[in-house]
């Protein structure tokens, strides 16, 4: 409000500034520059030698009003400039809008009816009465005020919309009634916007024919009303009739006018539609190319294109996407990450490490970052890179969290690759004190302790968990069947990995050569051999080939 009181009393700095003294056109000056303490002061000094100034008056009013501490003056200063001047018109509006301010409505209906009828060609004073009853619930009146408007202007949208309103707050009329009256209202003050309005209602009644009448009328009124092009497309849609869907989406995303965050809304939700995207790939992507080309810097709009060309296996476009919504929000952690997780899943490490380096330094401290960046020094095998970032994390982490819980684990996994056992093990161990049902330790504490040939019934009852826990996990039964293995239960051994090749263990390379092993001992010595062929020819590196050479011999082949 105090902006509305500011704007009308600079629009009657003239008819105040008749044959005025040099300090009032001094204060008035210093008030138009918003140098309101100096303003003050002159205002102050004018009053004191011409207190019958009512310009003056009003002024310093509108310079208390401006602060909650001084209304009590302000309202004094108003009410002596219209002691001073009672027929003025601007004096009596400001001090109206001031009681509203201050939220004594009843003050400001009561000034706002007072100047209806002394000034009744002045349109604004109804609409602002109109909101002063509708803040005292007095609809009513407020529809009187609105008769009373619609007497001198007549017809037009924003009356008949408002009388909708109104009536709706009644809560007398049905949706029905509502929109009997729009459609009668239409027929004498046709706008593209009512028109709309009516085209959407019978799309959600699915009277497809009565919908595009009334969307082709607002767009025969306004060639460039975008919600009237938005509304028929889904009509289009339905009926699919798709070339015009996309025909008429394509004026939607091109309007700049529209919010953009109610375009990335909606091309979200269809692009979540892989049924959808596959049947019509070109088209959508044109679509959500048209949106981003509309507003290249809004977030929601990029992030939302990104995810799609990163759904569309089109991930040069993703990342570049993702890099531009960071460099456009620099202040915007949420943006940054985004590029970062999109590298990530792209195991682009030579680009995430820099990238999380100058995120960190933007943004100061965040785990997640931190663990974004171990991770990928971790698969650059720079483990003691990797570790100082885990140990960064564990040194900030809540005492008994799962992130505490998660980073020892990850240390263990990092010593072990280093070939620091010791720590490995020390590690593993935090995390089962913490959590000892926690399955990817105890997998993996087993599982090393059974390379190493140590305390294999330890390793047998931690794997054991890890089997109960997730029973079709082909990596947790390859574990559990090599300990067997290694403690001779070759038959056991077998009926696990058996198992395993049924939940992806085919897909192993490490548990197809563990199973030929066992296979092998248990001399069914043809079904090794194809195991093995089958592991060398998932991963040559594991010297496999060598393998089936040794064991060929040892059985004469």
């Amino acid at each position: 409000m105090k902006k509305i009181l500011i704007i009308f009393a600079l629009t009657v700095v003239n008819f105040l500034c008749a044959a005025q003294s040099h300090t009032y056109l001094d204060a008035l000056q210093a008030y138009q520059k918003g140098e309101i303490a100096q303003a003050h002061t002159l205002f102050v000094n004018e009053i004191k030698a011409n207190p019958d100034n009512d310009a003056a008056h009003f002024y310093l009013a509108m310079i208390y009003s401006a602060n909650a501490n001084s209304h009590m003056k302000a309202e004094e200063e108003f009410k002596k400039a219209l002691a001073i001047d009672p027929n003025n018109y601007w004096y009596k509006y400001s001090l109206a809008l001031f009681y509203a301010e201050t939220d004594r409505m009843e003050l400001t209906t009561l000034l706002l009816e007072e100047l209806i009828e002394a000034f009744p060609k002045k349109s604004e004073l109804y609409f602002t009465a109109i909101n002063a009853f509708l803040s005292q619930n007095d609809i009513t009146k407020a529809l009187a005020t609105l008769d009373k408007i619609e007497g001198k202007m007549g017809k037009t949208e924003m009356i008949g919309m408002t009388r909708m309103d109104l009536m709706s707050k009644q809560g007398k009329y049905t949706d029905k009634e509502l929109y009997d009256y729009l459609e009668s209202y239409y027929k004498e003050c046709q706008s593209p916007r009512m028109a709309t309005m009516l085209g959407d209602r019978y799309a959600s009644l699915y009277n497809d024919s009565l919908s595009l009448f009334y969307y082709n009328q607002a767009i025969d009124i306004d060639q460039g009303y975008s919600p009237a092009y938005y509304g028929r497309a889904h009509v289009f849609q339905a009926l699919r009739q798709y070339e015009r869907y996309f025909e008429d989406m394509g004026i939607f995303m091109k309007d700049p006018a529209i919010s953009p965050r109610l375009k990335s809304e909606y091309l979200n939700k269809l692009t979540e539609s892989a049924q959808f995207v596959m049947a019509f790939p070109e088209e959508t992507e044109q679509m959500v190319l048209e949106a981003y080309t509309t507003h290249p810097k809004d977030e929601a709009i990029t992030t939302m294109a990104g995810v799609f060309f990163y759904r569309m296996d089109k991930t040069h476009y993703a990342i570049e996407l993702m890099k531009q919504n960071s460099e456009n929000h620099p202040d915007n952690p949420e943006a940054a990450l985004q590029y970062l997780m999109m590298l990530y899943y792209q195991k682009l490490w030579d680009e995430l490490i820099p990238a999380c380096d100058r995120t960190l330094e933007r943004f100061g401290y965040n785990s997640d970052i931190v663990q974004l960046r171990g991770i990928a020094y971790s698969l650059r095998e720079e483990f003691d890179l990797a570790i100082k970032d885990f140990k960064l994390i564990a040194s900030s982490a809540p005492k008994d969290s799962a992130i505490i819980v998660f980073t020892n684990s990850m240390l263990g996994d990092l010593y072990h690759q280093k070939g620091d056992s010791k720590n490995a093990y020390k590690h593993y161990k935090k995390v089962l004190k913490t959590n000892p049902n926690y399955a990817p330790t105890l997998n993996n504490y087993a599982y090393y302790l059974a390379l190493e040939g140590k305390s294999l019934k330890k390793a047998k009852a931690m794997s054991e968990i890890t089997i109960k826990q997730e029973p079709d996990n082909p990596t947790y039964l390859d574990t559990y069947a090599w300990i067997l293995h290694l403690l001779g239960q070759n038959v056991e051994a077998k009926a696990i990995f058996k198992h395993a090749m049924l939940y992806g263990g085919k897909e192993s390379a490490v548990i197809l050569d563990h199973y030929g092993d066992v296979l092998f001992e248990l001399k069914e010595y043809d079904l090794a051999f194809v195991y093995w062929n089958q592991a060398k020819a998932l991963d040559d590196t594991l010297g496999i080939e060598e393998k089936i050479k040794v064991k060929k011999a040892e059985i004469g082949r």
